[in-house]
């Protein structure tokens, strides 16, 4: 279910799925949504876009407000995006989180050697 976590801006509001965390900016100054995770339309192919070679063959994929995710993929190229890194919930962004942290505490180990 879609659920409104806050404006970003006057035009930006932040969503996200809290069925599969998947996170998302709908930006209405440019019709543009944003997400840090490859998407399709739901009546897309997933399996035209892993025969293409565009997704890899073992990639996870989740299904959200009319979206197929494939959250295996992890892509940041704007602000917005970075705003939806720091907010979706799926597994695979909860798992980069968590290592990053053990990374982070690893180096401060290191560092405190």
């Amino acid at each position: 279910m879609k659920q409104f976590i806050r404006d970003i801006n006057e035009y930006a509001k932040l969503y996200r799925d809290d069925k599969t965390g998947i996170a998302w900016i709908e930006d209405g100054s440019t019709g543009l949504g944003h997400s840090v995770h490859p998407n399709i339309d739901i009546t897309g192919s997933v399996k035209g876009m892993k025969n293409r070679g565009y997704w890899g063959k073992y990639d996870k994929i989740v299904r959200s407000h009319g979206w197929q995710y494939n959250i295996s993929k992890f892509v940041v190229s704007d602000e917005l995006d970075s705003i939806v890194a720091n907010e979706c919930q799926c597994e695979e962004c909860k798992k980069r989180r968590d290592l990053n942290a053990t990374k982070f505490i690893q180096e401060q180990i290191q560092n405190d050697d």
